[in-house]
């Protein structure tokens, strides 16, 4: 499969469409994003050790070969941690394997990382157009919506009242350099359409 995001778009255009813009998101924002899980992660895994040494030294000179069994608590754990420290490489993979693209018809996000998908949006059905800017110079360019609801009980028994929560979750482009000419080609292709 082509890294390049032109070559990556073609095959999903449909018939006469036309290609208007194609780009992935920056990598290096989403690996920076993540590097706080990491970091937790060494740590975790520091006080891990420090925990497996404890408990070996004082089975050992104690004599109490059974406690050393509580070695076997940590196991899981350093499965945890590891899933914590591999996230930002995992968050640039993803970027790596993300694209974006403009048409005459349709903004599409093709995510090419472990489950293929390609989500379509048709600029005709598209209701709003926000642009967020980022510290880093890349921007976020949103373009649908959904609310989730979840409801959550402070009791086991559920005997206590329920707690609804809904917040409104955007999806688009994210992680883009030059949002602002996105955002207005975004635009200029929906008039086109009208």
């Amino acid at each position: 499969m082509s890294n390049n995001p032109l070559e990556r778009v073609r095959p999903e255009l449909i018939d006469n469409e036309q290609l208007v813009w194609a780009d992935r998101p920056v990598s290096e924002r989403f690996y920076r994003k993540k590097i706080k899980a990491a970091i937790a992660g060494k740590v975790i895994i520091g006080f891990i050790a420090l925990w497996i040494l404890g408990v070996t030294y004082t089975s050992f000179s104690s004599g109490n070969l059974l406690g050393l069994s509580l070695v076997i608590f940590a196991l899981p754990l350093l499965f945890i941690v590891r899933k914590l420290m591999n996230k930002p490489k995992e968050a640039r993979q993803r970027a790596e394997q993300t694209y974006y693209a403009i048409t005459d018809r349709r903004l599409l996000i093709i995510n090419d990382y472990k489950r293929k998908s390609v989500e379509s949006y048709d600029l005709d059905k598209i209701e709003f157009v926000e642009l967020a800017e980022n510290k880093d110079g890349t921007g976020n360019i949103y373009f649908t919506k959904s609310m989730i609801t979840t409801t959550s009980s402070n009791d086991r028994d559920n005997n206590s009242s329920r707690k609804k929560t809904t917040r409104e979750i955007k999806k688009g482009f994210k992680g883009i350099y030059d949002a602002e000419n996105v955002e207005r080609e975004i635009n200029q292709q929906q008039l086109l359409l009208k």
